[in-house]
């Protein structure tokens, strides 16, 4: 008993990760939508059953074996749903119609939900065997079961007796053979489970299996022999987004798809045989004939590119139309799987093409390549302004650069009090890298080491080269104690920063002397010579540095300017 319940809890898993599968490896498509909700049904018979099997008391278990049947209840009109859409029978499919189909499956969810005095499904505890007690509606649900699946087959094989494409009789027989699945473990799980209980001392898990096995199979249809493939050849969302008129067909002429530039022009319903009589109504008689010949040649040769342009006349107006047929093959196979029809209006096209002349023409090419020379311009004058004001080997900003940038702030910030901070930091014991690795490792770790003091900066802050290992970072309205924090934050990144030295293994770390100076109070005097005012604060940050530097190095020396 308790390993036929892990059983169905295994067979829930098992739908479950097929139902995220197709989710995932697909374009979603009606025929998608309309499996995802069989799927869904299908799955909440092993969940409830292995639910059902572990509650203790016999209320719980009734409830959720009632949940059970209230999912098998609609799995016969779930798979006929299924069924009419994969033979090509959308049309049958109005909502009026749906209902009505619906009904005998609803009324018995609705008999499973209420279980009236127990008629349906009650327990016997009592009893030692058939302790499950099948009242006459579940014989009902039993009957309507039987009678959708029947009516599908019949669909199914009427669909195979009509001659249909290769295409269209895999699609039969994927839904076919799902079927014969589920309807064998369904009759294997009525006759063990219900008929012959006596006989066996405990539940098997037959019907979950085949569940399980029926899901299986139609996955592999759908990810591996893309039998819905048709819908995502052309995709709904691009169609609706053109001004030009879509219709995509089946290799019989069923419409499966159109756009919206169509529904002014034609009143189309999906799974509905395409008419080209109700399109070339709305042609003059002479082009008519033409248009109707020019279908006529596109199903006697279905595998090539037809196009056939119309002019029509209105009131002194003309109006340019380009109808183009065209085949949709498969990928692999480069079987015929249906054809696009296109509308183009090229009126504008027409008429700028007849006006337009060699002068024109020439012209053109020559405002052409005046564009691409404006724009190689306009792209070496950004290349060269960036080169004017950045470093060439580590990408950040030059000394030239941040003084000019930093007199212009630091006029604004003493003209409204806006406080700032100028790190000003070294790359300790640097030469001594350079001599033993080379100038190349240490090229690679400047460029490092400013890698990840970018990642700790704020992205309002302004870090430039000031010369060699030497570097400078302006923080725009940075208190002290913000100053202090970012500061610490840029040594440690530093310190765990590693760097390889491309000699094997070895590896270098380096740490940062930092010289700190925060301006909170200002003299409106500084206004009256700003370089002097930069000078002193560059000044002061240097003189913190160097007293960083011979402490011992890897160290931060804060200074207050007020």
């Amino acid at each position: 008993m308790e390993s036929m319940m892990w059983l169905d809890f295994s067979m829930f898993l098992v739908l479950l990760g097929l139902f995220f599968y197709v989710f995932a490896v697909g374009t979603i498509t009606v025929l998608h939508k309309i499996y995802f909700a069989l799927h869904l049904v299908l799955m909440v018979w092993p969940l409830t059953q292995f639910i059902a099997q572990t509650m203790p008391g016999s209320p719980y278990r009734l409830f959720y074996l009632l949940a059970s049947y209230s999912g098998l209840s609609l799995v016969g009109v779930g798979w006929f749903i299924f069924v009419v859409f994969m033979t090509g029978q959308a049309q049958l499919i109005r909502t009026r119609r749906l209902i009505m189909l619906s009904v005998p499956a609803l009324i018995s969810v609705a008999f499973v939900v209420v279980n009236p005095d127990r008629l349906f499904l009650s327990i016997n505890e009592q009893l030692t065997d058939k302790q499950l007690q099948s009242g006459p509606l579940y014989w009902y649900m039993i009957v309507q079961l039987f009678s959708y699946i029947l009516v599908s087959l019949v669909i199914m094989g009427y669909t195979l007796r009509r001659g249909v494409s290769v295409r269209q009789q895999m699609l039969v027989r994927t839904a076919m053979n799902g079927v014969f699945v589920l309807v064998l473990f369904g009759l294997g799980d009525f006759f063990v489970n219900i008929i012959l209980i006596n006989y066996f001392s405990s539940y098997f898990s037959i019907f979950s299996v085949g569940i399980t096995l029926s899901a299986v199979y139609l996955v592999h249809a759908i990810t591996r022999h893309r039998v819905f493939d048709i819908i995502q050849i052309v995709q709904r969302d691009v169609m609706n987004t053109i001004s030009t008129g879509i219709i995509v067909l089946d290799e019989s002429g069923v419409v499966l798809e159109f756009n919206k530039a169509m529904k002014p022009i034609l009143k189309l319903k999906i799974g509905e045989r395409f008419s080209p009589e109700a399109l070339a109504v709305h042609l003059p008689k002479p082009i008519r004939k033409q248009f109707n010949q020019f279908l006529q040649e596109q199903k006697l040769w279905p595998m090539e590119r037809q196009e056939l342009e119309i002019s029509l006349h209105n009131n002194g107006h003309y109006r340019y139309i380009v109808v183009q047929a065209a085949p949709i093959l498969s990928q692999k196979k480069k079987e015929l799987l249906g054809r696009l029809l296109t509308f183009h209006d090229v009126t504008e096209l027409r008429l700028l093409v007849d006006e337009t002349n060699t002068q024109n023409e020439l012209l053109q090419d020559r405002n052409r390549e005046l564009l691409i020379m404006q724009d190689e311009l306009f792209q070496a004058n950004k290349k060269l302004e960036h080169m004017a004001i950045t470093d060439g080997l580590t990408g950040c900003y030059n000394r030239r650069y941040l003084l000019q940038q930093l007199e212009h702030e630091i006029a604004v910030n003493v003209q409204y009090g806006i406080p700032f901070s100028i790190f000003l930091f070294d790359i300790d014991l640097f030469k001594a890298i350079n001599d033993q690795y080379g100038h190349l490792v240490g090229d690679e770790v400047i460029c490092s080491t400013v890698e990840a003091v970018k990642n700790t900066l704020r992205s309002a802050d302004i870090l430039a080269r000031y010369g060699g290992e030497e570097f400078t970072v302006y923080l725009p309205h940075t208190t002290r104690d913000q100053a202090d924090i970012i500061a610490d934050m840029v040594k440690e990144s530093v310190e765990q920063n590693v760097v390889r030295t491309g000699l094997g293994s070895q590896s270098v770390r380096v740490t940062i002397s930092m010289g700190v100076v925060s301006v909170e109070q200002f003299d409106k005097r500084a206004l009256d010579d700003p370089k002097a005012f930069l000078r002193e604060l560059l000044a002061q940050a240097d003189a913190a540095l160097y007293e960083a530097k011979y402490s011992g190095r890897n160290r931060i020396v804060k200074r207050k300017l007020a």
